[in-house]
Formats: C-alpha cells, sequence, structure tokens
C-alpha cells in the first residue's frame, strides 16, 4: 500500500518546477545576451546559406562562360567547307585557336577560383600544344597539375600532355618524370608505354624489350596496341633520300669553241 503523503511534501515543489523555475529565472536575468546570442546565430546561418548559394550560383554562370569557350573550338574554319545554317566560322584555324585562347582566358580572369577557371587552364595548356607552342603548353599545364587535387578527371591527361610539351621542347629527363607521375595519378599502363616511348627515342638498347613488356601486360588496352605500334614502326627500315641522279659533266666552254673551229 502506498505511503500517503503529508502536506509538508504536497506543498514542497517537485524537481522538475524547481530545475524549470530556476532556468526560467536565469533566462529571465541573462535575456539581453540570449537574445542577441540567437540573433547572431541566424545572421550565421543566413550567411551561410547565402555564401553556399552564391557560391553555387558563381559556379553555374562560370560553367556557363566554359561552355561557350569550348564551343568556340568545334566551331568549323570556312575553308573546310560549308557550315550548317546559323554556324559562324572562321576564317582560318589560327584565329579559331586565337579566339578560344581568348575565351578560355575570360573565364580565368572572370572566375579566378571556380571549377570552371581549373578546367579553363587545362584546356588552355592542351590547345596550345596543338597549336605547336609547347612552351605555352608547358606552363599552363604545370600549373594546372600543382593547383589541382589528383582526382581530378583531367589530371591524368594534363600531365601526358605536359610530358608531350617537355618531350617537343627536347628536355626528355623532364618529359620522363612528367611521364612517370602517370603511375601516381592513376594510369600506371599510360605510365608505362611512356617510358618505354622515350626509352625508344633516345635509342636505349632494351626499349624493344620495353615496349613489348607493356604490350604483354596490356594486351586488350589501347596501350597495348599503341605498344604493338611502336614496335612495328621501329622495326621498319630507315627511310632512304632518293638520289638525284647525277647530270654529265659540262665541257668548259673554252673546249667547246676550240673543237669547233
Amino acid at each position: 500500500m502506498a505511503q500517503k503523503l503529508d502536506r509538508k511534501q504536497l506543498k514542497k515543489p517537485d524537481e522538475f518546477q524547481a530545475v524549470a523555475g530556476k532556468a526560467m529565472a536565469w533566462m529571465l536575468a541573462h535575456q539581453k545576451p540570449l537574445l542577441i546570442g540567437l540573433a547572431v546565430a541566424a545572421v550565421l546561418i543566413v550567411a551561410a546559406w547565402a555564401t553556399t548559394s552564391y557560391a553555387s550560383s558563381r559556379e553555374a554562370k562560370a560553367g556557363g562562360e566554359l561552355a561557350v569557350a569550348l564551343d568556340l573550338q568545334s566551331r568549323p574554319v570556312a575553308s573546310e567547307g560549308p557550315a550548317q545554317p546559323g554556324v559562324e566560322t572562321f576564317p582560318s584555324n589560327e584565329e579559331r585557336a586565337k579566339a578560344s585562347l581568348a575565351a578560355l582566358e575570360k573565364v580565368r580572369a572572370d572566375y579566378p577560383r571556380s571549377t570552371a577557371a581549373q578546367t579553363a587552364l587545362a584546356q588552355i595548356g592542351f590547345l596550345r600544344l596543338k597549336q605547336g607552342d609547347a612552351a605555352g603548353a608547358q606552363l599552363a599545364l604545370q600549373q594546372f597539375v600543382k593547383d589541382t587535387p589528383n582526382d581530378h578527371p583531367l589530371r591524368a591527361v594534363a600531365q601526358e600532355s605536359l610530358g608531350y610539351a617537355l618531350e617537343r621542347q627536347g628536355k626528355l629527363d623532364e618529359a620522363r618524370a612528367a611521364f612517370a607521375q602517370l603511375a601516381r595519378d592513376g594510369a600506371p599502363d599510360r605510365a608505362a608505354y611512356q617510358q618505354a616511348r622515350i626509352a625508344l627515342v633516345e635509342g636505349k638498347p632494351d626499349a624493344r624489350q620495353q615496349l613489348e613488356q607493356v604490350a604483354k601486360d596490356y594486351p586488350k588496352d589501347s596501350v597495348g596496341m599503341e605498344a604493338n605500334m611502336r614496335l612495328e614502326v621501329a622495326s621498319l627500315p630507315p627511310a632512304t633520300t632518293p638520289q638525284t641522279p647525277a647530270q654529265p659533266a659540262r665541257k668548259p666552254a673554252a673546249t667547246a669553241n676550240k673543237g669547233k673551229k
């Protein structure tokens, strides 16, 4: 049978009421600081949302500008034939490349810390390499691989292109190092192939064995096919320059005239 509570116990406030009462009294005493704290928290939340929204808006705008720049590279050249109705053409490949580079540089200038700006930098390197500006391509691609994380989708392509840019300048040691980096960027097959190809360019005695090993290690990949093709080209006899038939020596003018007399 439960014990009956006396009047003194009934009049005594329970634990929840006591704690609630103390909390209410504390809040009333510190009402102003609390309101200020809540206001600051609300401002921080709104600011974070606004920052995220602003960043997303800038990325979207940067992506749109990058798409326009990339579209320029696919525009036809007038000499290549008639274009589709409504599609603008360029008078030459040089003019197309010039316009594309200017548009890509504008993306970087307008949105310097965006993902689109990083992609634009890689595209600048690719385009300069295609145009034969190996030094300019090297600068752009080196900056790209320096600033972007290893998991960037263009990282391996940019790294390999950097190797080609260095190779075209005769910097074979640096090119070899750039190609070796491909193994750490998730493309060990490309690294192995390029190391073997550079060895062949340098005339290393084991270059053929390296290419054969690449073809053996990656028989079903495009790298294996490239290695086999490189081996076939290397086995061809060196090209010879056709010799011009020797012309019969002409007699001196004096001798010819003497015979006529």
